[in-house]
């Protein structure tokens, strides 16, 4: 009897442990901070391009009215799962540009602009608006993180026609990049 008890509760333990269930191989969305929740504050940032323009709220809002969403794809060179669903995106661009789809790729928190540019030529991202965050005004400025903490990665926000977050992803999972354009 001790011996079945032990088996049942061993394989309960194991069930609890096993493999994700299929809900959650999709895209996990997470709450919007209050910061965000209906429009996206002021912030000034630099497009890694040739000029280094300044990217800010302005050229967003034109960037989004030109499309039906944007996403603001957060990355960093060190982050594997931002490697892959950089790469998923790439492989998608067809797909994102016939479903209205603009993505803008957000790097945060880095300032060894050599190892950036590597990076999206690697992966062939340069197809996106690329911009640079290395003080963190499009994460600490959204609220996404507090003064000086590190942000979990990868992070993406979806905005409307209008620049209004529509939702925040925390995790790319099987439906990836297709939750971008989901209805």
């Amino acid at each position: 009897m001790i011996r079945i008890l032990f088996l049942v509760a061993f394989l309960t333990a194991s069930l609890s442990f096993a493999a994700p269930a299929s809900d959650s191989e999709k895209s996990r969305k997470i709450e919007l901070p209050k910061t965000i929740a209906d429009s996206l504050p002021w912030f000034a940032v630099r497009e890694f391009s040739e000029s280094m323009v300044p990217f800010t709220r302005v050229h967003l809002q034109k960037l989004t009215q030109k499309s039906e969403r944007t996403a603001l794809v957060y990355f960093a060179t060190w982050c594997i799962p931002c490697r892959v669903g950089v790469k998923r995106l790439v492989e998608n661009y067809d797909e994102l540009k016939k479903n209205n789809v603009s993505v803008v790729l957000v790097n945060i928190g880095e300032r060894d602009e050599g190892a950036i540019k590597k990076w999206i030529q690697k992966l062939n991202a340069s197809v996106f608006t690329v911009v640079i965050d290395p003080f963190k005004r499009l994460t600490e400025g959204f609220g996404l993180v507090k003064e000086n903490e590190e942000i979990s990665l990868p992070r993406t926000i979806v905005l409307d026609s209008k620049m209004k977050p529509l939702f925040m992803l925390s995790e790319e999972g099987q439906d990836w990049p297709q939750v971008l354009w989901a209805k």
